[in-house]
């Protein structure tokens, strides 16, 4: 908006001029606009970080790697760091700037972490801790993240049984493991797995009517 000093007529029309007297026009900026920030900026800026962050992994993982060749091949230390860097990238792309729901965020880095660490056991020799300890502690850390989750977002509990129903899953898969000879602490295992059916089951009882209906709006019965 400006104002005609000449005329004193307020023209609401993005021009310089006065319509009528022709007098160039000053700016109003006793009324301003509410701006928003714009997002392309924005964008762009975490898009650099992230595009920075690749690059700078792949220098360090290219750097290591050729240290680690150079001065002790016996041991492949160097596809450590590049697993760990490679998880950082992840969880930057993936996890912070990534569109997808937080369950599903959840679930792909809770697997992207086991396969990881499956990965540095592997690389380290095989000593099998990531399969006899780190695979159903993580299924444990994903029951406690449930449970806080539902604590702090109580009007909206029953939106949690899915990943309760996913958590089950992926606790009959170290339990497979133990009874084909792969997985060899079976405490863990099945404290992982009782811990999950006990979620649901404690969830499905409590939650009542509520939980039934999340169940038929889920599963469409």
């Amino acid at each position: 908006m400006s104002r005609c000093k000449n005329c004193g007529v307020e023209i609401l029309d993005p021009t310089d001029k006065c319509p009528f007297c022709h007098w160039v026009l000053d700016p109003d900026h006793s009324q301003k606009e509410a701006m928003y920030p714009d997002a392309r900026i924005i964008f762009r800026k975490f898009h650099f970080l992230e595009n920075l962050v690749l690059f700078l992994s792949i220098v360090t993982i290219a750097i290591v790697i050729g240290i680690n060749f150079w001065i002790n091949p016996d041991f492949l230390w160097s596809f450590v760091v590049a697993l760990a860097l490679i998880y950082v990238n992840v969880i930057l792309r993936f996890a912070i700037l990534g569109k997808s729901g937080y369950q599903i965020k959840t679930i792909s880095l809770l697997i992207v972490a086991i396969v990881l660490l499956l990965g540095i056991d592997y690389l380290t020799g095989y000593h099998g801790w990531a399969l006899n300890f780190v695979f159903p502690s993580a299924i444990l850390l994903l029951d406690l993240g449930i449970v806080i989750l539902m604590i702090v977002n109580r009007r909206n509990w029953q939106s949690y049984m899915m990943i309760q129903i996913l958590s089950i899953l992926f606790s009959l898969i170290p339990v497979i493991l133990f009874f084909i000879g792969i997985i060899s602490f079976a405490p863990l295992v099945f404290i992982a797995l009782a811990a999950s059916a006990f979620l649901f089951l404690g969830t499905l009882i409590l939650g009542d009517q509520r939980a039934r209906n999340e169940l038929k709006r889920r599963f469409y019965i």
